[in-house]
């Protein structure tokens, strides 16, 4: 059976993920974070991934990864992975600029575990791609920095000074 799959659900992180044998999950993760520079992914919203990494690939983009241990297949991880802004930028926040990927992270583990392995809407095998999208990342015309830190502070500045303000009219 051949279906054909429209850029609305290539945009769908859900619509594929790539499948690792269980029992090597862990040292794809290990071997990404030792000798191919991913981190844990934080700060991250929580999808209830076993694993979220993430590597600057070239600034402002960096691709996150997350690994489930279960799966629809037996014996199976699943990997899911997008390009976005790197997370110490606030447009990061906007899904406008995030893009599902799965050639990317295969790039980076096949020297551990080989196999392409595709999954299409988490339950069925892809037995081949007849053709692929392509897209064009489009950085924001303005990278917006920002810290927890940075906001905690202006946040504190403002209610300082509201409150001197509010103490400073009851003064003659």
């Amino acid at each position: 059976t051949s279906i054909y799959i429209d850029r609305k659900t290539v945009k769908d992180e859900e619509s594929f993920s790539l499948l690792i044998p269980e029992k090597k999950s862990d040292m794809v993760i290990q071997y990404l974070k030792i000798h191919r520079g991913f981190a844990n992914a934080t700060p991250s919203f929580d999808h209830g991934e076993d694993y979220g990494i993430s590597k600057i690939i070239k600034a402002p983009w960096e691709l996150h990864i997350r690994l489930y241990n279960d799966s629809y297949f037996p014996g199976y991880s699943k990997m899911m992975a997008h390009i976005e802004i790197a997370r110490k930028y606030l447009q990061h926040l906007n899904f406008e600029y995030v893009q599902p990927v799965i050639y990317e992270p295969y790039r980076y583990y096949k020297s551990v575990f080989g196999e392409f392995i595709l999954a299409y809407k988490s339950r069925y095998m892809v037995e081949n791609i007849n053709e692929n999208y392509w897209f064009r990342l489009l950085n924001p015309e303005l990278l917006i920095p920002w810290s927890p830190a940075a906001l905690v502070k202006t946040s504190f500045n403002i209610v300082s000074e509201k409150i001197k303000d509010y103490f400073d009219k009851g003064k003659p």
